[in-house]
This record gives structure tokens, C-alpha cells and sequence, in this order.
């Protein structure tokens, strides 16, 4: 009753209860059975090693948070659903076969989505950017403790069209030869700051979480090259949706 006491004590509005800090001991535990749950109830498979990790990364997350305050959505109810399950729900509108096995997230903060999709398709690479120092340090830290070095990386500094691809030939993309996928998820301003980077040549795909409103805003700005593929409705509510984008191939 301890554990689902404080998880009523958590109220998403930044006007409500002060949070408890985040305790390793009660949060973890609780954290994996309501992932375990989610994953069963939404059909999406993770074998043990997946589910070991993503926990891992949660503890790594809680701990993190109470020193550098990474986001207010740390009780282990409130993170499995929207931090996680609303990174994984979009899983299925990832894989179809034309889209890249690469990925740059822009802003990427405690790992969502990039980290989190490390962990779910093994086969992919990524490249996390992230311009606040103790988050790029919270990456490096994660990447190193779940072993994802070979093929994550972590870049520091903002993304804009005139810093895109050097960023990613200083992580080692050949963009030359390779085509890349844009994930943002939280980028302030994002209806009018992401259509700019779709201009950027390596770039063949994006898929950026959104409400409603700004997800329209943001399809209604796309350069000519580029098209709509999906709105894909996310199962945690509040109207979000993940907004699949393609560039068209002449």
C-alpha cells in the first residue's frame, strides 16, 4: 500500500503536491511490474534482457534526478507511462522497411526517445544530441552503464541545419553514403524549429511526438520534398500522437 500511496501523492501538475524524492528500493520494484504490465497489455515484446535494461536506465534516471531535477515524471506509474510506454507504443511505425536503422534524437534529456529505442532494437544506431552539460554527462553515463557504446553515441551541442551533419560525421556517419532519421520528442518550439532540419540532405525520415494541435502546425510547414506517412495516436492519452514523416524519392 506504501508504493501505490506515493504514487497517488504524484500529481502531473506543477501547481500540486510537492514529489517524493526518488528511493531505489521502493521505486525500482514498482517501476518493473507496471513496465512488465504495459509491455503485456500493448503487445510489445521485450525479452528479459530489454525489460533488465530499461530498469536499469530507470534507476539510472531516479538517481540522476534527484541531483539535477532531468524531469518532474519520475514515480515509477507516472515514467512507465510517459516516458516509456510513450516511446515504445511508436515501435510499430518505426519498422517498416524503407525507414533508416539510424536515428539522431534531437534533445534527447534522460534518453527519451533515443536511449529507450537503443534498448528496444539492438540493430539500430543512434546518435543522441543533448546542449545542456549534465544531461550529455547523464547520457554519456547510461550509455556506458548498459554497454550500448558500439553503437549509440552522444553528441553535445544544439542541432540546427548549419550543425546537423557535422555532428554526425563527428559521430561517425558517413552521410555521404548513409541516410539518417530525425526522433524529437521534446523540442521547444518544435512545430517551427524541426521542418528546418528535414532541408538537411542525410535526413530521409523523422517522427516527432506531439499534441494534436502542434502536430498539425507542424505538417502544415513541411518542406515540399517531404510528406506525411502517418499520425499515429499514442495509447498514454492527452490527445499525443507521434507524427511520421518521409522525404519523397524522386
Amino acid at each position: 500500500m506504501a508504493d501505490e500511496t506515493h504514487t497517488l501523492l504524484e500529481d502531473v501538475s506543477p501547481t500540486g503536491p510537492q514529489r517524493l524524492p526518488f528511493v531505489a528500493d521502493r521505486d525500482v520494484p514498482l517501476f518493473q511490474s507496471r513496465l512488465t504490465a504495459a509491455l503485456a497489455d500493448h503487445g510489445i515484446a521485450m525479452d528479459a534482457t530489454q525489460v533488465a535494461a530499461l530498469v536499469t536506465h530507470y534507476r539510472l534516471l531516479g538517481e540522476a534526478n534527484n541531483q539535477f531535477n532531468l524531469t518532474r515524471l519520475i514515480a515509477p506509474v507516472e515514467a512507465v507511462r510517459w516516458h516509456y510506454l510513450d516511446v515504445l507504443a511508436v515501435l510499430p511505425c518505426l519498422t517498416a522497411p524503407d525507414l533508416p536503422d539510424r536515428w539522431m534524437d534531437i534533445g534527447s534529456g534522460g534518453g527519451f526517445p533515443g536511449l529507450v529505442l537503443a534498448i528496444a532494437r539492438p540493430d539500430w544506431q543512434f546518435v543522441l544530441t543533448e546542449r545542456r552539460p549534465k544531461k550529455v554527462a547523464f547520457l554519456r553515463h547510461c550509455v556506458a552503464e548498459l554497454d550500448l557504446g558500439r553503437r549509440v553515441q552522444v553528441f553535445a551541442g544544439d542541432i540546427e541545419p548549419g550543425t546537423a551533419v557535422r555532428a554526425l560525421l563527428s559521430c561517425g556517419v558517413d552521410v555521404s553514403r548513409e541516410t539518417c532519421g530525425i526522433l524529437a520528442r521534446a523540442v521547444e518550439d518544435g512545430p517551427r524549429r524541426l521542418p528546418r532540419l528535414l532541408r538537411v540532405p542525410p535526413f530521409a525520415s523523422a517522427a516527432f511526438w506531439f499534441g494534436q494541435e502542434d502536430a498539425w502546425a507542424l505538417t502544415s510547414r513541411l518542406p515540399p520534398a517531404w510528406e506525411l506517412r502517418q499520425h499515429h495516436l499514442l495509447p498514454t492519452g492527452d490527445r499525443r500522437v507521434v507524427v511520421l514523416l518521409v522525404r519523397r524519392i524522386n
